[in-house]
């Protein structure tokens, strides 16, 4: 468990320590983010990263959770839930894009975090949370009739790897207009659609 942070100062500290992190991962992979350069990144002596986490795997473990938490869930919580389910897919599955599309470091960032030994110590709690975002969905699709009553891993595969793979392009160069973006998020909903 992370000790408190009791002042605001503490807060930013602690905040400049996990973007460092996730920076440094994103742009060099996992070996490249030692407790030096993590520290140096967000312009701190390296005995500080001790005052806000145990280890620099904790560290790591904390932005990973962070970064899912602003990517999924606050992009998530942004879409109108009176919206039909199927409207309710694709919306969401548009913000969680294009919030990615916004910090390419996160993405970077949780890939290689997923990849890591790390992700299996971290315990699948950012994976419950973002769970939950497919679940509801699932839920209300299907008591509506719209969607087939498939495993929610499945379907939250289906929901994921377009993400992936149109970041991946991005990054590589190719620019997605929002007429193909929609259209990948029909296709993301033709794959959840009875």
């Amino acid at each position: 468990m992370n000790p408190p942070v009791p002042s605001t100062s503490g807060a930013a500290t602690r905040e400049r320590l996990l973007r460092a992190a996730i920076g440094i991962v994103a742009g060099d992979g996992m070996a490249a983010a030692t407790t030096a350069a993590i520290a140096a990144e967000a312009g701190v002596a390296e005995g500080t990263l001790y005052r806000h986490f145990e280890s620099k795997d904790d560290l790591l473990i904390a932005a990973y959770r962070q970064m899912k938490n602003e990517v999924f869930i606050m992009a998530a919580a942004g879409v109108d839930t009176s919206m039909s389910p199927p409207e309710r897919l694709k919306q969401t599955w548009k913000a969680i894009y294009l919030a990615y599309r916004a910090d390419r470091d996160a993405f970077a960032f949780g890939q290689r975090f997923a990849e890591s030994a790390l992700a299996q110590r971290e315990g699948g709690e950012a994976a419950r949370a973002i769970g939950k975002i497919v679940v509801d969905l699932r839920r209300a699709g299907i008591a509506s009739g719209d969607f087939k009553n498939l495993p929610v891993d499945l379907l939250g595969n289906l929901f994921l790897a377009p993400v992936s793979y149109l970041l991946k392009s991005e990054i590589k160069g190719r620019k997605w207009t929002d007429a193909e973006l929609d259209a990948a998020a029909s296709a993301v909903l033709a794959g959840w659609r009875k």
